[in-house]
Parts: structure tokens; C-alpha cells; sequence
């Protein structure tokens, strides 16, 4: 973001990765707490010190708190202006952050996805699977990180993860939920816009593909595509190692979305590209993803438009047109301490930053 001409500033927990970097120009740090309120009120007040002009989500816990505080606060404070500037139209994050209203609006727009059901019952999931075959994919529609997603072969496997996730609906467990929301220990739910339901999907076979996009009202001046080449900790997890590659269609149903949805900012979708090279989308991460700092090294810097969108400024040549393989570090040498790849591809190791480089180094010491 410095390097695309960004004045940076983090808002943090202290014991965060981000907290490590030397790229920043402000550091603010949340209260040691997960009451809504208080973060809230956090949240103005770093409006209020530093009144940034522009907003960046990390991660979906923060896209769905935001989209409930906007919701909020009077749209005349400078807190509400700066999110409806930020997110383009804060009331789509919720359909984007939820696995089941991307692939419905999808659907809706004639775009290519896998066949998709809210499921409650076992005898739901049996029903969907009479028409699309075993293997088949259930999903809780907020999650992200491949930890809501599961492969089930069977009835009964499909049965016992709906009944392991559906566990956390119970009242035993909404009391306790809300207990450690009042100790601060956990967000409350009225303080998420989040999505809760359960999904049962259709089995794509073909190889896991990514694309991040930059947005700005509506529109998608840059964006890249890559392969999931290895994912750790397992196959629906987080990729490990990545390669670009340029898809037209991948390209062509994230536009249709994000003109959809008239967002703005950093989303990223992911999708299974099948043995014909259809393009099958899966889900949407509206937010930046591990390979945002990477796309100015394939010709498509999603960085620099998105600064040059908001500051007015001409775009330069934006066409992907480098292939590169990445490593990411230190997940792919975590998943294979011998991995060709450590040596062959680009590791992306960040020399350049050797706070946040030591705490990464720990978590793979750790291990």
C-alpha cells in the first residue's frame, strides 16, 4: 500500500501479526476486548485522531463487524462517510461475506456455479444429494480459512458435521456465547452481520483458483488470477504455494459481481476451474487476500489502481501478463520442510520487514 502511494495506518490488536510490520505510517491498537461497543467507539475515535480518507477490511470478522456498526451510526458522521466511501455500498457485504448469497445472486445473474442448498435435516441433505451425487460439500456460509468447509462422501458423514456445526446454534451454547461476548471475550452476534446458515454443494472436480480484484464503485479497474498449486494446513485451507495465470471467465463473473454489488475496495473470489477450463465459482472473500502485495510482479499492481481510483489519477497499463509461482512463507515449508518449491518458485520471505519476519519465523519454530 506505501509502495502504491498510500499514507498507511493499522489498527490493530497488539499481539497481531500486523502489529509487527515496519510498513506504516500510524499504528492504533483495538482495547484489549470484543465488546462491540467498545470497539466502536474505538473505531470513531481513530477516525476522529486521524481522519483517513480510505478504509481496508483485513479479515471477514472486521468486514461484518463494520457493515453492522454502519448500519449504526448516523450516516451524516464522519465514521458513517468514510465506510460508505471505503466499501462502496456497506449493505452488500453481508451477501458477499456469506457463502450461500454469492452463489445465489450469482445464479441469478447466469453466471457458472455448482448446484447449492441451505440444509437443516439429514433428510434435506439426502434429498440434495439425489440429485447431485456423492461426494458433495457441506459449508457453513461465514467461515473462511477452509475451517466451515467439509468434503463428505456419505450420508452419514454429511450427517454428523451438520449435527457438530448445528451444535452451535443450541441454547446451551448461544447462553455461553453470549456470557463471553459479556466478558468481552468473544464479539456479540448482534454486533456481526453475518450469515449462520448451513449449506450443502455440489462436488466440482477441477483444481482450486483464486482471483483478487480492486473495486471501485462498481467498477474492476485490476485484478489477477492464480492456481492453488498446494494448500496447508489441508486441501480446503489457505494456499501455501500459487501460481498466476491469466482466466477470462474468472475475470468476467467477479466484474458482473462487484458491478452487482457496487462495491469498493479489495475482493477476492474463488473458484475450481474443471478439466474443460470451466470456470466454477465457489465463494467470495471480500477483502484483501495473501497474494494482494504480489500483483504488481505479474503486470496487474490491484494496489496502485485502487490509488490511483480514489486519487483521481489516470491508471497505468494494467494487463497480467506474467506467470510466476509463489511460495508463501512459512506455510509451504510447514507443509513440506522439503518442498521443491521453497527453491524453484518465488519464496516469499519478508526480508524486508524483520519484526514481522521473526514473528513468522516463531510460528514455524513452534511447529
Amino acid at each position: 500500500m506505501q509502495a502504491a502511494g498510500f499514507e498507511v495506518g493499522i489498527v490493530c490488536f497488539k499481539e497481531s501479526y500486523l502489529a509487527a510490520t515496519r510498513f506504516c505510517d500510524r499504528r492504533f491498537f483495538w482495547p484489549p476486548t470484543l465488546r462491540g461497543g467498545t470497539l466502536a467507539r474505538r473505531f470513531t475515535e481513530v477516525v476522529g485522531d486521524w481522519h483517513p480518507d480510505f478504509l481496508v477490511a483485513g479479515d471477514e470478522l472486521t468486514v461484518a463487524f463494520l457493515a453492522r456498526l454502519f448500519e449504526q451510526l448516523d450516516k451524516r458522521s464522519e465514521s458513517a462517510k468514510l465506510l460508505k466511501f471505503s466499501f462502496g455500498n456497506p449493505a452488500s457485504l453481508p451477501a458477499a461475506a456469506s457463502k450461500w448469497h454469492t452463489l445465489e445472486t450469482a445464479r441469478r445473474l447466469g453466471l457458472r456455479v455448482p448446484d447449492c442448498k441451505r440444509v437443516r435435516s439429514e433428510n434435506e441433505i439426502r434429498q440434495f444429494a439425489g440429485k447431485t451425487g456423492w461426494p458433495l460439500v457441506m459449508k457453513q456460509s461465514f467461515s473462511w480459512g477452509g475451517n466451515g468447509s467439509m468434503v463428505c462422501l456419505n450420508a452419514s458423514k454429511a450427517a454428523a458435521i451438520l449435527g457438530k456445526w448445528r451444535k452451535h446454534f443450541t441454547l446451551k451454547n448461544r447462553f455461553h456465547r453470549w456470557r463471553k461476548s459479556i466478558r468481552g471475550e468473544v464479539i456479540g452476534a448482534s454486533w456481526l452481520a453475518a450469515d449462520k446458515s448451513i449449506t450443502a454443494n455440489q462436488f466440482i472436480t477441477g483444481r482450486t483458483a483464486m482471483l483478487l480484484a480492486a473495486a471501485f464503485e462498481g467498477r474492476m479497474p485490476a485484478a489477477v488470477t492464480a492456481f492453488k498449486e498446494q494448500c496447508y494446513p489441508n486441501k480446503l485451507g489457505p494456499s501455501s504455494v500459487v501460481r498466476f495465470i491469466h482466466n477470462d471467465e474468472m475475470r468476467r463473473t467477479a466484474e458482473k459481481l462487484i458491478g452487482t454489488w457496487g462495491v469498493t475496495g479489495f475482493i477476492g473470489f474463488d473458484f475450481i476451474v474443471d478439466s474443460a477450463g470451466a470456470a466454477w465459482l465457489i465463494e467470495c472473500n471480500p477483502r484483501p487476500t495473501p497474494i494482494s502485495h504480489l500483483t504488481g510482479r505479474v503486470g496487474e499492481d490491484v494496489c496502485r489502481a485502487l490509488f490511483c481510483c480514489i486519487a483521481g489519477q489516470p491508471l497505468p497499463p494494467m494487463t497480467q501478463t506474467d506467470e510466476l509461482t509463489v511460495a508463501h512463507f512459512p506455510s509451504e515449508s510447514l507443509r513440506d520442510p522439503n518442498s521443491p518449491h521453497l527453491i524453484e518458485a518465488f519464496h516469499d520471505i519478508p526480508w524486508d520487514d524483520p519484526d514481522l519476519l521473526e514473528r513468522l519465523s516463531a510460528v514455524r519454530a513452534e511447529k
